[in-house]
Order: structure tokens, then sequence, then C-alpha cells
């Protein structure tokens, strides 16, 4: 209500009083992205708009704000309602929850706000947004600052990681099919005699893979007694090769049944010794990448001397050489020392 007269409602000022004269003290403005540091966020929202459909093309957002250690996800203007991606926004955010420690709620079970940023960002760009409420307190401690970092610190790259089709990662997730892909662990490849080495990726076959855009990665390593001990943090720095999969014509199994197997030729030099990581990046047909390790790390496979050493029939001749210059070199020793012997007995007597 303008109970002022100005064409203004809920305008009251951060004062203490009651600006506009309707009962209510220090109420949030329903503005329109009306100040400097909301027309920053609109703009650079909107500004990312490569194929100038008037939408931003951020699929996924994330603000911070304190306290109450709270995840919340749309809407928060209004209670009773849920959105089209209710059950998807609960997935995720339950996954930020875990990682955290907080609880994971519906912004408008907190409290409903008007002109909420995950709002407009879901309601108008169709990005799925999340606010973590983070601390116990609007002005914290200094010393509690490192235990909220470390708390928080994984959330910025689970959203990194989901955000090319939050929605997709979500419904595959919620499904079960995501998890039931695996990469092949060392102990499972199959290292010929010759030749590349293949390592496989079975995934479900409810599972929309793009094999256009899958590859596997890939770097030898030869440690020296240095770095025996290096970890991923040490290797850090190697660079990393990829390698397209192919789909073959055999059957893995999954946890609920069989699956399609993808498979990469690694090219390995027979002569190569070392250490070879590897690890796979399988993409869906919307372009979401999932990989595997699923803890994002890489797997490690000893590699040994596979070169030959030679033919069947140039192994014998060598052996042959070599025994007959053995045997031969002996029987002219032997012949030395008894000839040796019968100059000795002749002597004595």
């Amino acid at each position: 209500t303008d109970n002022d007269g100005d064409g203004f409602v809920d305008e009251d000022n951060v004062d203490g009083e009651d600006d506009d004269n309707d009962g209510q003290l220090d109420e949030d403005w329903a503005g329109g992205n009306s100040e400097p540091e909301t027309l920053f966020v609109q703009d650079l929202t909107e500004m990312n708009d490569d194929d100038n459909n008037l939408a931003s093309d951020f699929k996924m957002t994330l603000s911070w704000h304190s306290f109450s250690e709270l995840v919340l996800y749309p809407w928060g203007h209004c209670t009773d309602c849920e959105t089209p991606d209710h059950q998807q926004l609960i997935y995720h955010g339950d996954q930020m929850a875990e990682m955290t420690d907080y609880t994971n709620m519906q912004s408008s079970d907190l409290y409903p706000t008007t002109g909420d940023y995950c709002d407009w960002q879901y309601g108008v760009h169709d990005a799925f947004c999340y606010t973590m409420e983070i601390g116990t307190a609007f002005h914290q401690r200094p010393e509690d600052v490192n235990h909220i970092a470390v708390r928080n610190v994984g959330v910025p790259f689970y959203v990194l990681e989901i955000a090319d089709n939050p929605r997709e990662r979500a419904n595959l997730a919620m499904e079960n099919i995501s998890q039931q892909n695996y990469l092949v662990t060392p102990n499972d490849v199959d290292v010929p005699e010759s030749g590349d080495i293949p390592i496989d990726v079975c995934v479900s076959n409810q599972f929309p893979y793009s094999e256009a855009n899958s590859y596997v990665k890939y770097r030898m390593v030869k440690p020296s007694r240095l770095q025996s001990d290096y970890g991923p943090r040490e290797w850090a720095t190697t660079p990393w090769e990829s390698v397209a999969i192919e789909r073959v014509d055999e059957a893995c199994t999954t946890a609920e049944g069989n699956g399609t197997i993808l498979r990469a030729e690694i090219p390995v030099s027979e002569s190569s010794t070392g250490k070879l990581h590897y690890k796979a990046l399988i993409s869906t047909l919307s372009g979401s990448e999932a990989i595997y390790p699923a803890d994002g790390s890489y797997f490690e496979l000893g590699i040994e001397y596979r070169s030959a050493y030679g033919s069947l029939s140039g192994s014998l001749f060598l052996f042959v050489i070599i025994a007959g210059t053995v045997w031969g070199g002996l029987g002219a020793c032997l012949r030395l020392m008894l000839g040796e012997e019968q100059t000795l007995d002749a002597e004595v007597v």
C-alpha cells in the first residue's frame, strides 16, 4: 500500500523508521535491479548470450550469503509451490549439503522473499541456482573463517563439474544410470605382447553417450628413484594426450545388466617401460561430460618391456654360435690341461 502517496511501496530504509507509514519497519524493497551491484549481475548474466536468443547461456549459478548453514534452491517468492525441476534441484542441493554438512531446503521454507536472485536466474533464464547460507552469524568471528572455508571449498568445484547440463546430470543420476558406468581397472587391462594397449569403458545401455565426443586421456611416465613416491600432485604438470574411443561388438556387465564397451587403443611402444596413467571422459549426446574414475583421479598401469628378441631361426642361430663358442672354448681348455698333465708325467719319469 502506498500510504504516503508518493507512488512507491515497501520503501523503508534500514533506519528503524516506518518511512512509508505502512506499519512495518525496514522491509525488503521489491525492486527491479535498480542498484549498481544488481545491475552488474544482470549485465554479466545477459551478456553471455552466444546464440542471441535473449536468454543467458549460464546453466548453473551459485550465490553466497550468510548465515544459517543452508543450501537454498528456488522458489523463494511463494510457499507450497514447486518448480518444474523440483526433484532435480533437490538432488544437486543434497550433494552440496552432504559436502558441507548443511541442510538442503527450498528457499521459501526459510522465509518468502521477493526479487530473489535465484528466482530470477531460474525463472527468467532457466539456470539452476543455489544460495549457500554460510556460517553461523552475519559477522563471523575471524577464527571461524578457515573452518567455514574448508567446509565450502568443494561446492564451487561441484558446480563447475555439473554446469554443462545440471538437469540431465540429475536425471541420469536419479535414475541410477550414470553410476553404472565404469573404466576398467589396471588389473583387468589385457596388455598384448605387441601393439597398442586397449583401454575399455563400460557404459550402461541406457546412457546416451556420444562416441564422437568421448575419449581416453593418457600419459606415460617413467619415475626415477627420486620420483618413486610421486602421486597426482607431483605429476600434475605432466601433459596428457587423448585417444578417441570406438564401440566394439562386445558386451560388459553393469550393476543392472549388460552394457556397451567403448574402447580406446593407447599407442604405447613395445620398448617403453614405466607407468601408464589413464582416465576417461564420456560425453552425452547433449554435451554433458562424465569423468572416470568418478573421483576425478586416474588409474596407473605398470608397463614392462614388450619388444621381441628376434625370430625363432635367428634365436636358434645365435644359440648355436654361443653354445659352440662356450663348448668349443671349454674343450680347448680341457685339451690344454690334459696336455700339460702328460708333459709333467713324462718329466717325472
